[in-house]
């Protein structure tokens, strides 16, 4: 029992009693057999973390026996993507892409149980788009997180005792952005765009909500009388309910969309009398006629954020509106500018004229007086 290694991985082995169905930790017990495991690494810490994993796992009885039948990934990639939880993800059409087009073409005809660390690993490095070029990094990193979700269900299920995936770690793509329109660009840009995108624009703005939670809100989600959006659980990115208030000229826009508001859909965003679904393409071209450059539309989420900041109200409920759940999130999306610092400065400055003594006035002051 422990932990050997060997030229291309360490094996972890226990003793176990095997009774068809499932195997059990059975050390000392009569009837014992040792049953060995290749962790697929060659790193000893992450070796031991996986001996721990699979003695909890067999003490609680959930790995199958062998003498049960395992499922290759291209099976239980697809019976995956039919699960209710899964369906029900926010990303479960790019999800639908990953599976199809990309794992299961490496993996499918692996045996779950099969499938070990080094698998992932080349896969990250053989990874490539359609057009035969390498991808982003966090195109790479997506599939890797979709790889593990998918094999932590599995997990759940007791098809597989241990998750490949998540002992290769995820490289950074050090892809944060900081990009923030400037009032100019913002007027040019809410100029340029088209009618049923000026309302959608205004509210990523001034509310930071996602795209996702503006364009699938419904009118029993807006209260116009008290000034609020309540957003349920099920509409937001992180699970959590959030109530955001309306500005005043949100407020505006939704009350001149409710006087015209169709009777046979519940949307708020409407185009052609249908939901918004996308607006990639009315986006581009308002941000080429616009004459603005390197900038998303996830980026209106970093203006709101910062215009929050710019305007005194505190950290707690700012997060609140915008829906960020850590300051980590929130630091990252709060852009600091060199007008902000110049801005800071000038208080500084105003705080040190009237509360303290050491200053550049001051101390002129004092020396003319010494002088003198």
């Amino acid at each position: 029992m422990g932990l050997t290694k060997r030229k291309d991985s360490y094996y972890v082995e226990f003793p176990v009693i095997d009774d068809g169905k499932t195997l059990r930790y059975a050390r000392g017990l009569p009837g014992s057999r040792l049953k060995r495991w290749k962790v697929g690494s060659p790193n000893r810490t992450i070796a031991k973390q996986q001996e721990a994993l699979i003695k909890t796992e067999l003490m609680k009885g959930l790995i199958k026996s062998a003498h049960e039948r395992v499922l290759t990934f291209k099976e239980w990639g697809e019976s995956y993507l039919e699960l209710e939880e899964v369906k029900r993800l926010r990303s479960y059409k790019d999800r639908v892409e990953i599976v199809r087009n990309q794992l299961i073409p490496f993996f499918g005809s692996k045996l779950l149980t099969e499938i070990k660390p080094v698998d992932v690993e080349t896969y990250r490095g053989q990874r490539r788009k359609r057009d035969g070029s390498a991808p982003c990094l966090q195109t790479v990193n997506n599939d890797h997180i979709v790889l593990k979700h998918c094999l932590n269900v599995a997990i759940r299920r007791g098809l597989v005792v241990t998750n490949p995936a998540s002992a290769v770690p995820l490289p950074n793509p050090h892809n944060e952005r900081d990009r923030v329109l400037s009032d100019e660009e913002g007027a040019r840009l809410y100029g340029a765009a088209k009618s049923h995108l000026r309302p959608v624009l205004l509210l990523a703005y001034q509310l930071g909500q996602r795209f996702g939670e503006i364009v699938n809100l419904t009118w029993d989600r807006v209260d116009l009388q008290r000034g609020f959006i309540t957003l349920r659980g099920i509409d937001t990115k992180t699970k959590k309910p959030r109530r955001v208030p309306l500005t005043p000229d949100v407020k505006v826009v939704l009350q001149e969309l409710a006087k015209v508001r169709r009777l046979d859909t519940n949307h708020v965003f409407l185009y052609d009398g249908k939901p918004v679904k996308g607006i990639k393409r009315v986006f581009r071209t308002a941000l080429r006629e616009a004459g603005i450059s390197d900038f998303r539309f996830h980026d209106l989420r970093h203006c709101a954020a910062t215009n929050l900041r710019r305007a005194g109200v505190d950290t707690a409920t700012a997060m609140q509106i915008v829906g960020h759940k850590s300051d980590k999130m929130w630091k990252r999306y709060n852009a600091i500018e060199e007008s902000d610092l110049l801005h800071a400065a000038k208080k500084l400055n105003a705080y040190l004229e009237t509360n303290t003594l050491l200053t550049r006035t001051s101390s002129a002051k004092a020396t003319d007086s010494i002088t003198a």
